[in-house]
């Protein structure tokens, strides 16, 4: 019995072994050809998920920068290899899209991992045509790419920056976080907080067949969006200080307002300006255009300060021991050995102090008493003290200006330094140059009695559920050490510059505004002469805080080629804050 079994048992055994191996005979000998075919027809195609892009937000909420889709057509080089149909399928791409691809032009892609990007498509109107005509393009496949976009164009451009597509250097430091058709940050913040902003690229393998119809997934793994960053920014600050500087008509020049409390930065523009949603488009144009719009004028055209310089020389002199009560006669010209170095005002102030010096912007008085109690290393020592002659630490870079003494010249010029230069140094002229943020942070020490706060833009970061990983403090930069008397009188006479001085175009009905002008000489006829060739014209400066007895804001505002600071510059800071006031901003 036992022994049937085991035959029993052996000749099943035989029988499903022999059934196999006819089988597998079957399959390889008789349908090899067909299967092999239909393999070809069904296979893994590789697919890029790319990642958004973190949003850029202001302080508010407000997206100032997010991504939205954008399709386009790719091919698949796996078609590469099947000559007669990727010849149907290029015929097709001509008479559907207007697509000239030529055969040998693919056969140099054949080896290529990702897919050949044919072109973006344009409209609902052309993804209808796709998908209704795909059956005549196989191989060919829609994919999503981002594509970012600024809601505020030309306002926050030279805050946000812009994108483009990665270089090999950004292939090998992101490997595995972007994919060719990725967007990296070329400027800005979007370049400086790329890492932040950047997401992580997914893929997808799907199984398609010979029309390219999708009909499985094999394997996929999902996109990260980028963090986001908030900004200390107020779109709608951003947007009066714009629109109120391109109003004015003058063809160059900047505007920062912080909070004078904190050094959060509430608008900074540049103008002319640019639309980074169309920075490639119009890129020539915007290389060739003389007035340079991708030039960031807030925080890296330095040039002569100007009067401006005297409020802070004001509290070094005080420091030195200088009194209040102390003056000078202005007769219009102040003589140094055989020279005359003159006065704006050529008639003379008459008897001018340290508080009439500062509203009628006194040439003459900061020549004297600069010459004779400070001079050039002392002069350099309380402007380094402001913020002057160094690159402030910021999210963006800015120029640091020049605070020249007499090694510098000495190595820079080939010249010793000359009583003249210590004249021009003590009224912002001469060799003396610095930016508008630089010119901000010395009046907000003055605004917060001896505290400068570091400049900051970026308020949080906040991971793709909303969480926020990182955020930002107030920090103290500076500290000008000097009694609160001093402050205090330096600020009452940069009120009076705006109730009865220099600066009374900046005086305003609605809120109480001190400030200092300055006019940045830049030929030495510019002061004499009126219908000045443009590039021969003076600078304007006015810089100012608001309100007087408890300041919120610093303004500052740099018109380039403007004229006098007064006429020009200060009506432009006036309106900005006038706006911030009438719109209820200030109360928030």
């Amino acid at each position: 019995m036992k022994r049937r079994n085991f035959l029993l048992v052996l000749l099943l055994s035989v029988f499903l072994y022999l059934a196999l191996v006819f089988r597998l005979f079957y399959l390889q000998i008789f349908k090899g050809e067909y299967y092999k075919d239909l393999a070809k027809r069904n296979y893994i195609r590789r697919r890029v998920v790319y990642a958004q892009r973190g949003d850029i937000l202001d302080r508010n909420g407000v997206k100032l920068a997010y991504d939205i889709p954008e399709y386009a057509l790719f091919l698949d080089p796996q078609l590469i290899e099947e000559k007669s149909t990727l010849e149907e399928t290029l015929k097709n791409l001509d008479e559907l899209f207007g697509i000239k691809l030529s055969y040998e032009f693919l056969q140099s892609k054949k080896r290529s991992v990702e897919p050949i990007l044919l072109r973006k498509l344009e409209g609902q109107e052309e993804l209808d045509k796709f998908y209704n005509n795909s059956y005549r393009l196989p191989g060919v496949f829609i994919n999503m790419l981002p594509k970012r976009f600024y809601p505020f164009g030309e306002e926050c451009a030279h805050l946000l920056g812009y994108v483009g597509y990665p270089t090999q250097e950004h292939m090998e430091k992101y490997k595995e976080r972007i994919s060719f058709q990725s967007l990296v940050g070329r400027q800005g913040l979007e370049r400086v907080f790329d890492e932040e902003l950047l997401g992580w690229v997914g893929t997808e393998e799907l199984i398609v067949n010979a029309v390219g119809k999708i009909i499985g997934t094999y394997k996929e793994t999902a996109p990260k969006k980028g963090n986001s960053l908030v900004l200390t920014i107020d779109s709608r600050i951003q947007k009066i200080a714009f629109e109120v500087f391109k109003a004015s008509g003058h063809k160059a020049g900047a505007i920062i307002v912080l909070k004078a409390d904190t050094g959060e930065v509430l608008a900074l523009m540049s103008y002319p300006s640019y639309d980074p949603n169309l920075i490639y488009d119009k890129w020539e144009d915007y290389q060739k255009d003389p007035m340079n719009p991708l030039f960031n004028r807030a925080l890296n055209a330095f040039y002569p300060p100007g009067s401006v310089i005297k409020v802070g020389l004001a509290i070094g002199l005080l420091q030195e021991g200088v009194s209040p009560k102390e003056g000078v006669f202005c007769r219009g010209k102040f003589s140094l050995g055989n020279r005359d170095f003159y006065c704006w005002l050529r008639s003379g102030h008459g008897w001018e102090n340290m508080r009439t010096a500062i509203r009628d912007s006194c040439d003459v008085y900061f020549y004297s008493f600069c010459y004779n109690r400070l001079g050039p290393r002392k002069m350099e020592a309380i402007l380094r003290n402001l913020s002057f002659g160094e690159s402030v630490p910021f999210e963006l870079p800015n120029a640091r200006g020049v605070v020249p003494n007499p090694e510098w010249k000495r190595k820079v010029k080939k010249e010793p330094w000359y009583g003249g230069d210590t004249i021009n140094m003590s009224i912002g002229q001469g060799y003396l140059k610095a930016t508008l943020l630089q010119q901000c942070l010395m009046v907000m020490g003055i605004a917060n009695d001896g505290v400068i706060y570091k400049p900051f833009l970026v308020k949080e970061i906040r991971d793709p559920e909303g969480r926020v990983v990182w955020r930002n403090k107030k920090s103290v930069y500076k500290v000008i050490k000097a009694p609160l008397e001093h402050f205090a009188l330096v600020k009452e006479a940069m009120r009076d510059v705006v109730r009865s001085g220099t600066g009374v175009m900046a005086n305003s009905p609605i809120a109480e505004i001190a400030g200092k002008t300055g006019t940045a000489q830049v030929a030495s006829i510019s002061a004499r002469r009126k219908n000045l060739p443009y590039k021969l014209r003076d600078h304007a400066w006015f810089v100012c805080f608001a309100p007087y007895r408890n300041p919120l804001f610093v303004v500052g505002v740099l018109v380039e080629h403007g004229g006098s600071g007064g006429s020009v510059a200060a009506p432009i800071a006036r309106k900005v804050i006038e706006r911030i006031y009438i719109e209820g901003i200030h109360k928030e």
